[in-house]
């Protein structure tokens, strides 16, 4: 099982990441006067669950430290109702982040 100081070192990459690809499009939305469509999607859905990573422990260790079994559960069953709120944000975040850029 990884390590929670690698999971919150691998969450802020992520995110850091996540921002600066959307901080890019931003720049060249407003400067340029185009943007891509595909990262404007992805990348702020990338920076909330870099910071979910980075925030919370992963849905396994959730359930372990909850006493629950998860050997016959695989897949998107494993997901908690945090993290399915959190893959929701990342979701929406991406969706405004078009719409925001789309209305410029």
């Amino acid at each position: 099982m990884i390590s929670r100081t690698k999971q919150k070192i691998a969450g802020l990459a992520f995110a850091l990441i996540g921002a600066g690809f959307t901080a890019w499009n931003w720049y060249i939305a407003l400067h340029e006067g185009y943007f891509y469509r595909k990262t404007s999607l992805f990348f702020p859905a990338v920076l909330v669950l870099g910071l979910g990573m980075f925030l919370f422990p992963t849905y396994r260790e959730e359930r372990i430290a909850r006493g629950e079994d998860i050997s016959q559960m695989q897949g998107m069953s494993l997901l908690t109702p945090r993290w399915w709120t959190i893959l929701a944000v990342a979701v929406a975040a991406g969706c405004v982040n078009y719409l925001l850029l789309s209305s410029q």
